[in-house]
């Protein structure tokens, strides 16, 4: 599947209709055109900074305005940092390189066989088979070597290898002992396998190449050349498969699908069709409505909340889902449904606010023009996948969203839409008691711990994608983060939250500074997660952070409240907890806290500190 980017639905539509039509010429020019565009845009809607290296055995500098392009349509305000061609080891490693002194979010190390072991690549038939094992070895060992020995903050990103063309279909090379296209397979599954454990990420160029084409993504002649292998009408499809990669790593994955049922879910219309005549199942094109059941189930389990939108009587549908067992989804793996013939922009508001979501982390799939146009017009933040009457456009725009994409899923992904389904018990539950009462009765237990390399992950998707219950809605990378924890005077702690009903895992993050200026502590970040607020997390979260401060020798901590379209709720956060305010502004208030001092803690929450 081809993931072009596009230009994102916040810039102005004449903007946005500009760079499509002239991304359809695919030239340089129109390129350029494109990026002086987006220069005059304000900071905000560019996005943030982005710094990118690359290290590579082949050319790609001269595709650098197309990967800009790309990158900005993220939206980021991206920085190329190129190391010496082929110089891969002694920029990763030396620490006083250029490369490393730029201080890149995320490194990516492009390479192929045949500038990695040339000899392997052209002449193999005239290896013997212990040479061709011994070829595969040496090329094994450079790549762990790379691997165990980097010590950098930027995430590794490595690019898988594809066979080299004169290899490509050779039937002898398949039937025999270490043949090119076994020790490419060889490479790319110790690749994976490195990548399962964590230590490195992926960049799949060798499944590019296989969904464009050798014959369309290559040019022999400007290879042969300048070792600039990528064909120029392939360079922007290149380019955003990079930029679908930062993508992941930039924006946090969405929340929530809110999907239609008829001619969407299933082929027909309940209302007028009746139950027998829904197309769904293993004959054409009922398969292709399993098949997207299929997708939108393995989205949920992936962590994505499910929402069902659809103009019908909710009697007749659950009938359906009822008399239609052998259908992948059931009608409990949906969070919210909504059932009825309100304006689906309107259910959605409604599940957003029961769900406590913003209405950006929504999108939208509808096989209705009207549905889809009034659901922009309605609530532009919300994403729209834009599909056709085929139940294969669905299909195809589900695979195709970038919105889904996520480098790594963490046990807080897997376990959060059961835990918001156990939300509606604890909402139950707090209906018939007193406050009190119910806080007491969930037997709440937080867990606070330094994040490590265990928690890391979980504290750069916190920050990327948490906006309501934030101080200072801060976005650090995964990069900065490691950094953080090995500055002198540094605390940065997770909140982990469990229940009677379940296990929410890490659902707080705070981070604290040493200010350099006046040898106080800073706070830098303090967030919680949705599910989380109302039940006295973040105060247990706050005394251990002030205790932890005050046996550092600190005897002040300076803090900020910085207003965002999305966080008003927690502008007073600081004033609750005793702080006092030394400087205000438009956009938002200083505090200073003297050292040390105490908090009153919840006392229906049991606190395990672990150092």
């Amino acid at each position: 599947m081809v993931f072009d980017m596009l230009p994102p639905m916040q810039w102005p539509s004449a903007m946005r209709h500009t760079i499509q039509k002239e991304l359809e010429s695919n030239t340089l020019g129109a390129v350029r055109k494109c990026l002086a565009l987006i220069a005059d845009l304000d900071g905000a809607m560019r996005g943030r900074p982005f710094k990118l290296g690359i290290l590579r055995t082949f050319t790609v500098e001269t595709m650098l305005d197309h990967l800009r392009l790309a990158l900005s349509c993220i939206p980021c305000q991206p920085e190329m940092i190129f190391g010496e061609l082929e110089n891969i080891e002694q920029e990763l490693f030396n620490q006083d390189s250029m490369f490393l002194a730029s201080e890149p979010d995320m490194i990516l190390i492009l390479w192929r066989m045949e500038d990695l072991y040339p000899l392997l690549a052209w002449e193999a038939d005239t290896m013997s088979v212990e040479q061709r094992r011994n070829a595969y070895e040496i090329m094994n060992s450079r790549i762990e070597n790379i691997i165990l020995s980097y010590r950098g903050v930027a995430p590794l990103f490595l690019s898988t290898f594809s066979v080299p063309e004169l290899w490509k279909g050779r039937l002898h090379d398949f039937h025999r002992p270490f043949g090119v296209n076994e020790i490419v397979r060889r490479i790319n599954l110790d690749l994976h396998e490195f990548a399962s454990s964590g230590k490195i990420s992926i960049f799949d160029f060798s499944h590019w190449i296989s969904l464009n084409g050798s014959s369309a993504v290559f040019d022999l002649k400007m290879d042969l050349f300048a070792r600039q292998p990528i064909a120029a009408r392939s360079i922007y499809s290149f380019s955003a498969e990079i930029a679908r990669l930062v993508t992941a790593i930039i924006k946090p994955q969405a929340k929530v699908l809110a999907i239609d049922l008829d001619h969407t879910l299933w082929g027909g219309v309940l209302g007028e069709d009746g139950i027998s005549r829904l197309k769904i199942g293993n004959d054409y094109p009922g398969n292709i409505y399993r098949r997207i059941q299929q997708f939108v189930l393995s989205l949920k389990h992936r962590g994505v909340l499910l929402v069902l939108l659809s103009k019908n009587n909710l009697d007749d549908v659950e009938q359906a889902f009822d008399t239609l067992r052998d259908m992948p989804l059931k009608l409990e793996d949906f969070s919210i449904i909504k059932v009825n013939w309100k304006e689906k922009s309107q259910n959605l508001i409604e599940a957003a606010r029961e769900l406590n979501v913003g209405i950006d982390s929504f999108v939208f799939v509808d096989d209705q023009p009207f549905e889809r146009e009034q659901m922009f017009f309605a609530l532009p933040e919300v994403q729209v996948l834009s599909v056709g009457k085929d139940p294969l456009s669905i299909y195809t725009a589900l695979l195709k969203c970038p919105s889904f994409d996520t480098v790594r899923i963490s046990q807080e992904d897997i376990t959060r839409a059961q835990d918001y389904q156990l939300q509606l018990f604890r909402k139950k539950l707090e209906t018939s008691c007193s406050p009190d009462d119910f806080l007491k009765s969930l037997g709440l237990e937080a867990i606070i711990r330094p994040v490590d390399e265990s928690s890391l992950q979980r504290a750069h998707q916190m920050l990327a994608k948490t906006n309501q219950f934030n101080l200072t809605t801060r976005r650090h990378s995964e990069a900065k983060l490691r950094k953080m924890i090995d500055m002198p005077g540094s605390i940065l702690l997770t909140l982990s939250l469990s229940d009677r009903f379940g296990d929410q895992g890490i659902v707080g993050l705070c981070i604290v500074l040493k200010d350099q200026d006046t040898d106080s502590a800073e706070l830098d970040s303090f967030l919680l997660s949705c599910r989380a607020i109302g039940r006295g997390a973040e105060d247990a979260l706050w005394s251990s952070l002030l205790k932890k401060v005050s046996l550092m020798g600190f005897r002040q901590l300076k803090a900020a409240y910085y207003a965002s379209p999305k966080n008003s709720q927690v502008s007073n956060l600081l004033d609750r907890w005793g702080m006092k305010r030394v400087h205000e502004n438009s956009h938002g208030v200083e505090y200073t806290l003297e050292l040390p001092t105490k908090i009153d803690l919840p006392d229906w929450i049991n606190i395990n500190e672990i150092s």
